[in-house]
């Protein structure tokens, strides 16, 4: 435990709980040791002044979302005053809430909350990956608890907050409210208030200001109470995770794919199984039971926000927005092969420099094409696209070809189309169409191949 001058009751607590759950280590230099997140009220202040007197070196964070006027104004100015008292570094951000809500489909609270542990994570990386600390008491934890129950949860929802998630650190998360304003009015520090927090309006709001003070009147043991039973159901969690980690890696390989169909004839609660496995990325209870009541009916996807399950012949197969490729990219392209898209590949080449490549993962063009400076364009396969394929009368539907390769339904909706003019030219890596076609009397060859 370090060694502090101010034996404050409040202090040593804060210490032990820092040391008992590993949440801040001292960096090496001059560097600083934690990001606090500091909002200027009377929790993230205390906050402050403890890690700072217990001579942790802070980084003072503060959100200017300009939602309540000149009192979010007066919020950051304090807030830049109290780190100034205990020379802290100080940053500050402004952020325009309305136009992010606008262009996610948020609520004000959830955009809030985005941006700013958007920003905390950037301050945290700047500095080298510190911990940001986060000023949650124990009575937010229990207004968690009540919400998550009022909502409907499970056993996560009711272990309430954690000492630390990620870069995220807790230092005041078995401390009461009232523990906290007693420690700022014995040193005589000042606070601001959020007066939006005095108001009902909202359901966490009713909780602090109406139920919690009525059950605790009525329970004078309830926050103890509480506190045990969030720690109990923590504790059962561990050894729930444990259970699911094992019986979830009998069915899932190396790429995350899930077997859904062999889990279902084998696993009672198969539903709360895949949920387990697939929630991290924002898929619901519902959709995991909806995955298991047919799993093996193909081509049935699930959406989520920045993700998308995919049923395939019994396997669930996930993928992330990111991994999807776009959808139609467009381009010329200069006789030096440049302005090719990835996964395409360009080059020049003579006639007599072909080789026969029956994988489809090359296509030969009569480079003359380029003389009428064309627009290429690379995108998904549609339903009812047709290919001239190369060697044969006639044309076919791509769905065919691809199913004549056996492709599973995940890799389908990676297959590329390359046309020209209106004119499909190649089912990237599967099959090459006959238009400018390389004759004899071709000299120059535009040769594409697929990365």
């Amino acid at each position: 435990m370090r060694i502090f001058v101010d034996m404050d009751e409040f202090f040593l607590k804060v210490e032990r709980n820092i040391a008992s759950e590993s949440l801040i280590e001292s960096s090496a230099g001059d560097a600083p040791d934690v990001i606090v997140a500091l909002s200027g009220g009377a929790d993230s202040v205390a906050l402050l002044v403890a890690l700072n007197g217990l001579g942790y070196r802070c980084v003072a964070a503060h959100c200017n979302f300009h939602l309540r006027g000149e009192e979010s104004d007066r919020d950051m100015d304090y807030a830049q005053s109290i780190s100034r008292v205990y020379a802290v570094n100080f940053r500050c951000v402004h952020f325009d809430v309305e136009n992010y809500k606008k262009n996610h489909g948020v609520s004000t609270e959830m955009a809030c909350r985005e941006l700013r542990y958007a920003w905390f994570r950037e301050l945290s990386a700047e500095y080298g990956c510190i911990p940001v600390a986060v000023a949650h008491h124990r009575d937010d934890n229990e207004e968690t608890l009540f919400l998550n129950l009022l909502r409907g949860t499970g056993i996560t929802g009711l272990c309430g907050m954690r000492f630390r998630n990620d870069i995220f650190v807790r230092p005041l998360l078995n401390l009461g409210r009232r523990e906290i304003e007693a420690f700022l009015e014995r040193r005589g520090i000042s606070f601001v208030t959020d007066s939006t927090n005095l108001e009902n309006d909202v359901k966490r709001n009713r909780l602090r200001n109406v139920i919690l003070p009525s059950l605790r009147e009525q329970f004078p043991d309830a926050d103890t109470g509480i506190a045990r039973t969030m720690a109990d159901l923590s504790r059962n969690r561990s050894l729930y995770m444990e259970a699911v980690a094992a019986m979830g890696a009998r069915y899932m390989d190396d790429q995350g794919r899930i077997d859904v169909a062999s889990m279902v004839g084998e696993v009672r609660n198969s539903a709360m199984l895949v949920y387990e496995l697939i929630r991290d990325r924002g898929f619901s209870f519902l959709q995991a039971a909806d995955i298991v009541r047919f799993p093996q009916v193909s081509g049935r996807r699930f959406y989520s926000r920045g993700y998308q399950a995919l049923l395939d012949r019994g396997t669930l197969i996930i993928s992330s927005d990111e991994e999807m490729p776009d959808e139609i990219v467009t381009f010329k392209m200069g006789r030096s092969g440049d302005g090719v898209p990835e996964p395409l590949c360009a080059k020049f080449i003579n006639r007599g420099d072909m080789r026969p490549d029956r994988s489809g993962n090359t296509l030969y063009l009569d480079a003359s094409l380029l003389d009428d400076d064309p627009v290429f364009t690379l995108r998904g396969w549609r339903s009812g696209d047709r290919i001239q394929p190369f060697g044969m009368k006639g044309s076919r539907l791509v769905s065919d070809i691809m199913s004549d390769a056996k492709l599973s339904l995940d890799d389908k909706k990676r297959v590329r189309i390359l046309e020209v003019n209106g004119k499909v030219l190649w089912v990237v890596g599967l099959r090459a169409s006959r238009h400018y076609p390389v004759t004899e009397k071709v000299e120059s060859v535009l040769c594409f191949t697929c990365g």
